[in-house]
């Protein structure tokens, strides 16, 4: 049987924000594809990094969270 101060540190545990819980993703990457042939230099909308891919570097290590509203966009996919 669990004491009243382990659930209270399970109970703080559960209740931390948002932010300190995702800030894992911070920095991740994933690979992105650029659906067409032409060149195309895009800022991230998150990072403001700028990516550029062409016909002949069409896939890039992009930020993670850059990625999920490139991805939206419907011109890119993961790699």
């Amino acid at each position: 049987m669990a004491c009243c101060g382990q659930q209270r540190a399970a109970l703080t545990t559960l209740n931390k924000p948002a932010a300190v819980q995702t800030s894992h993703t911070a920095g991740s990457s994933v690979n992105v594809r650029f659906k067409h042939p032409s060149a195309v230099l895009v800022r991230g909308p998150v990072t403001g990094r700028h990516y550029q891919f062409n016909g002949s570097v069409n896939t890039l290590s992009v930020d993670a969270r850059d990625a999920a509203a490139l991805i939206k966009t419907g011109y890119f996919q993961l790699a």
